[in-house]
């Protein structure tokens, strides 16, 4: 005896995988998930960066040892 039948089987498939309203979620969030972070990984980098050179312009502006 087997724990999933045919019938079970069909109708799990026929309710998720065939239903337009679940498949047009379920490509927005593999479309949109990986999107999500790879914005938001480069917004931080992109935070890190101006801050770094805005620090190398002050310094340039105000060396802080004199030769």
């Amino acid at each position: 005896m087997s724990f999933f039948n045919e019938d079970l089987i069909d109708k799990v498939i026929q309710m998720t995988w065939r239903n337009p309203a679940f498949m047009a979620i379920s490509i927005a969030m593999v479309w949109l998930v990986p999107q999500l972070l790879i914005r938001r990984i480069m917004a931080q980098n992109y935070e890190e960066s101006k801050l770094l050179k805005q620090k190398q312009k002050i310094e340039k502006l105000y060396p802080s040892s004199f030769k």
